[in-house]
């Protein structure tokens, strides 16, 4: 074999060796390919066999809860923790104590019109708050500290504080609070009825724009619209 010819076979086994080394190479990564993709259905069959499982614990969680209850009529009455119903909740805070001085109270339902001015929830007024409304109404404290409103130097009507011991004798200090206003109209006092209500009413919005609060009757029933006119037809 002269040197030419042993130079093409060098070549020609040299092709046929790149061209083996591509092909092989070619052939692994096709393989490493379909590896991974069945190694990723095996993983998402294993993920989707292990939701159902929990679905299947879930539901015979949920058939134990609806057997131990078959003898409830309705699904509505399932407790999920029977031991911390309504009545036994210790979170439940009675409403605190209205105050009414005691001389108001022992008046007959009769000889006096009251109504309460204070928040829904039974939030405290401050005495800034209560001191810039008094003052912004024209309300004047008496001897005794309760609020009252004059008419050509006439009383109207008064007004006592919900909360004990009753007045406003302190409503400049800084820690005065109060739970609302008791606006009353002491009838057998009164020569004029009838003005004096519509004053204490037009008073009472006035408060209750400032003060955000809402009116109530003596009975702590809202007072309505309906009671108003009732009110005013006993004072004619």
């Amino acid at each position: 074999m002269d040197a030419a010819t042993f130079r093409w076979v060098l070549v020609v086994i040299a092709v046929v060796l790149v061209a083996g080394i591509y092909l092989y190479g070619t052939h692994q990564s096709r393989l490493r390919k379909r590896s991974a993709i069945d190694s990723f259905a095996r993983e998402e069959i294993d993920s989707a066999f292990i939701e159902d499982e929990q679905l299947r614990e879930e539901l015979d969680n949920l058939n134990q809860v609806l057997s131990e209850n078959e003898s409830l009529e309705n699904l509505d009455e399932i407790q999920i923790n029977p031991a911390m119903d309504k009545e036994s909740t210790p979170y439940a805070l009675p409403d605190p104590e209205i105050y009414i001085p005691a001389w108001l109270a022992r008046k007959d339902e009769g000889s006096v019109v009251s109504h309460l001015l204070r928040h829904a929830d039974f939030r405290l007024i401050t005495g800034e708050e209560a001191a810039s409304a008094v003052k912004h109404v024209g309300l004047e404290a008496n001897a005794e500290g309760f609020l009252e409103h004059r008419i050509e130097g006439s009383v109207t009507f008064q007004i006592a504080s919900l909360t004990a011991p009753g007045h406003f004798l302190e409503i400049e200090q800084l820690d005065f609070c109060t739970l609302g206003f008791n606006c009353f109209i002491d009838l057998d006092d009164c020569e004029n009825p009838i003005p004096a209500y519509e004053a204490m009413l037009e008073k009472i919005d006035e408060l209750v724009r400032l003060l955000n609060v809402k009116v109530y009757k003596s009975t702590q029933d809202l007072l309505t619209i309906s009671d108003v006119t009732s009110i005013r037809n006993t004072l004619r």
